[in-house]
């Protein structure tokens, strides 16, 4: 049985393309790639990310401040203000308003299955407020209590995707 023969030549190494590489790493760290435009305004380039947070008036370590004491994250977000003089810089107020605007874009409520709109239109079709006759019905397949049906309709009805047009079809409300 022969040995396997093994390559001769040694390992090279490129120098030269490992320091471009962890030179290119430096700079992203340095000046990382930033996708909100309020704070890619207000980012300087020539100082590190923890200084450019500060001076935004957000804080760029939480574990750094102590929490004790801060009633919500909101607070302890915006805690670097003591910093800028306590007023919002411009890069907080486009932040919050982005916030406020997407929270309010948002749909309400959860999304309920097809058998679940039809159970619950059909027992409020059947029995109005009446969640004790509910669980005597025979299409009670799940053999809910009473306090569980009445949680299933307070989702239906909480909900105006599924709501308004049950209310629309029995003629409670016009179009």
């Amino acid at each position: 049985m022969g040995v396997r023969s093994r390559k001769k030549s040694r390992n090279k190494s490129r120098y030269r393309i490992a320091s471009k590489r962890r030179k290119a790493s430096a700079k992203r760290k340095i000046n990382p790639n930033i996708e909100c435009s309020a704070v890619r305004a207000e980012w300087d380039k020539r100082k590190p990310a923890s200084t450019n947070v500060s001076n935004m008036g957000l804080v760029y370590n939480l574990s750094k401040i102590g929490l004790s004491g801060i009633k919500s994250t909101r607070e302890a977000l915006l805690g670097g203000r003591s910093k800028t003089g306590g007023k919002p810089t411009t890069a907080v107020k486009q932040l919050e308003e982005e916030v406020c605007s997407k929270a309010q874009s948002e749909k309400p409520g959860i999304r309920l299955t097809n058998a679940q709109v039809e159970y619950a239109t059909a027992m409020l079709d059947k029995y109005g407020d009446d969640y004790k006759a509910m669980t005597r019905d025979p299409t009670n397949y799940f053999q809910d209590t009473s306090k569980q049906i009445e949680r299933k309709i307070k989702l239906f009805t909480d909900n105006p995707r599924y709501f308004v047009p049950y209310l629309r079809k029995k003629g409670m409300l016009k179009s």
